[in-house]
Parts: structure tokens; C-alpha cells; sequence
């Protein structure tokens, strides 16, 4: 008998173990991250068939309002999760780093800018491109709107040091909501700059438009990794507290932590956590 309710309880056990996750979810948040979300739910529903996950690209700050107020189990979040969001439970987990990169139309004659003057042209302070070396022309800026997880940390990263929180970005910008329309916008306006994740500046060099360095140094991944490259940021997943095991938000953080999940956060041109 014993045999028997040992037997029984060891497929109860190997059951449970390979049990399936169910259910239907609904995500979002930053646009930023969207890219490697999409493509990691895409594979980790065939990998969980009984699995429907849709994930909105509203925004960082959209994306932890909604998790915060009930109606997503998880967010992405280009934006650093701040203490008090964190004291309502917001638990965030790094899953990438990225760049932030400095993106120019193509008729403007400049190749690099200094990080005191990039915050300057960001808060109206430096208006024409004489006044940075280039040609006697209007600087049009680019800017993402305040919901964006990119707006507030290229403002927390770049004009923070130099003109301080109490400032304010320019209100004389083209406003775009995600990286793709900063990247169309930059391409097609004569005499502007914006900002883009470092993965969408392909984007704007494709269309001719150029990326800038940045205090003499290039967007690269290597130099992100180590520090050099002076916009650079933690992207993240935000859950309610830590997740359960057996949820579909746990599974989901550790499959994008994993080494496959990193092989697509790098496949979208993200850069994958460094290896232990």
C-alpha cells in the first residue's frame, strides 16, 4: 500500500512539474522594450500554448499607472522605478541595458556634441547650430512626450547634472510619442535633433540622418557595457511584489533572464545582460 501512495504521489508530483500555464494576460507599458517583449511573448506562447498575452505599448508611465492600479499584472518600464512607486509595490527586474543616442537630420554639419551642451539644446538654452560649431540655422528638437519612459531618463541622465531638476525641457519641440516617429520625424526636418533608443538610430542613418558621439565617444554596445557611454540605461519588467512560482508573470522573467530569452533581447539590437 505504501508503494502505491508513493507511486501515486510521484506522478502527482511529475504532473504538477510539467503542468501547463493557461490563462490570457494583458500587459504593457514602454515602447522601448517593446520590441524584445514582443518577440520573447511571441515564442513563449508556442512554448505555452494555453498562454494568450497581449502587451499594449502605452508608455513607462502609463505602464506602472496601470500596474499600479490593478489592470496589468506586469509593465515595462524604460524609466528607473521610482521609491515611492516601489513602496506601493512595484518590484522591477532588470532584463537589458540600452543607449540613449543623439540623432541629427542630415544637413546638419556636426558629428559630436559635448554632454553640457546636448542638456543645453534640450532646455532652449542653445537655439542655433552656429553656437555649437555648425552652420547659421534653427535647432528644431525632437522630443518625446512626458508619458515616455525615454523622456524622463535622457532628462534624468543628460540635463539633470548640468541644469538642474528645477528646469525644464524647451517647450519649443516637435513632440513624437515613440522612437519610430523620432527616427521619421529626425529624417524628414531640416535642422533637428531628438533622441532615440540606440537600437532605433539605424532608423534615422538609414534615411540619412546621422548619430552623434557624444563628448568625443560612440554609441556602441562595448561601450554601454563599460560605462563609457555617457546615455545609458537599465531597461525592466515591473510586477506587484515578487511573483509567485506557477504564475505566468514569473515563468515570463525568468524565460526573458534565461540565455534564450537574452538571445532575443540581442536579435532585436537590445544588449543582453552580462554573463555571470
Amino acid at each position: 500500500m505504501k508503494k502505491i501512495v508513493a507511486a501515486v504521489l510521484g506522478l502527482a508530483l511529475a504532473a504538477g512539474a510539467f503542468a501547463q500555464l493557461s490563462g490570457n494576460q494583458t500587459w504593457g507599458g514602454s515602447t522601448t522594450v517593446a520590441p524584445f517583449v514582443y518577440a520573447a511573448i511571441e515564442q513563449f506562447q508556442k512554448d505555452n500554448p494555453g498562454v494568450k498575452i497581449s502587451y499594449e505599448a502605452t508608455g513607462s508611465g502609463a505602464g506602472l499607472s496601470s500596474l499600479l492600479a490593478g489592470q496589468y499584472s506586469l509593465a515595462g518600464s524604460s524609466a528607473v522605478v521610482t521609491a515611492e512607486q516601489q513602496a506601493k509595490g512595484a518590484l522591477p527586474t532588470v532584463v537589458a541595458f540600452d543607449g540613449l543616442t543623439p540623432v541629427v537630420n542630415k544637413n546638419v554639419k556636426l558629428s559630436n556634441i559635448s554632454k553640457v551642451n546636448l542638456a543645453a539644446v534640450f532646455a532652449g538654452k542653445i537655439t542655433n547650430w552656429k553656437d555649437l560649431g555648425g552652420q547659421d540655422m534653427k535647432i528644431v528638437v525632437v522630443n518625446r512626450d512626458e508619458s515616455s519612459g525615454t523622456y524622463a531618463s535622457f532628462w534624468d541622465i543628460v540635463c539633470v547634472p548640468t541644469q538642474g531638476k528645477a528646469r525644464a525641457y524647451t517647450k519649443d519641440a516637435i513632440v513624437a510619442k515613440e522612437n519610430g516617429e523620432v527616427a521619421a520625424k529626425v529624417a524628414s526636418t531640416p535642422g533637428s535633433i531628438g533622441y532615440v533608443g540606440m537600437a532605433f538610430a539605424e532608423e534615422v542613418i538609414k534615411a540619412g540622418g546621422r548619430s552623434l558621439m557624444v563628448d568625443g565617444v560612440k554609441d556602441t554596445v562595448a561601450n554601454v557595457l563599460s560605462k563609457k557611454w555617457p546615455i545609458s540605461r537599465e531597461l525592466y519588467l515591473v510586477t506587484m511584489g515578487v511573483p509567485k512560482d506557477g504564475t505566468v508573470e514569473k515563468a515570463f522573467v525568468d524565460y526573458l533572464l534565461s540565455p534564450k530569452g537574452q538571445a532575443i533581447v540581442k536579435s532585436t539590437d537590445f544588449i543582453p545582460l552580462p554573463k555571470n
